[in-house]
């Protein structure tokens, strides 16, 4: 739809990104975090919706929805991302 080739993997995604701060964030960029076993890789990645939302997948849940102000993301947030 919109044209644009994007890596597979989540480190290549956040290579391939240019560096955008969570306040400078815009619908469409990426979020990316690391897990509690990986804390200096990229370990998860989301898609920037509005207003502190976000769209991710969830291995016990599937798609959802969630808040970028949640403990466990405020914790585990590395950087967003907007795609070159």
């Amino acid at each position: 739809v919109y044209r644009t080739e994007v890596p597979r993997n989540t480190e290549d995604l956040k290579k391939e990104s240019n560096k955008v701060a969570k306040r400078n964030l815009r619908e469409g960029d990426l979020v990316f975090f690391t897990s509690s076993r990986s804390k200096n890789k990229v370990a998860h990645v989301g898609i920037y919706l509005k207003n502190g939302k976000f769209i991710h997948s969830s291995t016990s849940k599937g798609v959802i929805v969630s808040n970028l102000n949640e403990n466990y993301y405020t914790k585990h947030w590395i950087s967003g991302g907007r795609i070159r």
